[in-house]
């Protein structure tokens, strides 16, 4: 198995582990935007 072949730890592939982070960016994103608009 070449390196560029290996697959991540966890979740089956990469695409899987690039959503993840991606979604709990926006995630975050949107909580601190709330967050702001309430104690601003």
């Amino acid at each position: 198995m070449s390196h560029e072949e290996e697959k991540p730890p966890f979740l089956g592939s990469w695409n899987n582990v690039y959503a993840l982070v991606i979604g709990s960016l926006v995630c975050m994103i949107v909580l601190f935007y709330l967050f702001t608009q309430y104690f601003a």
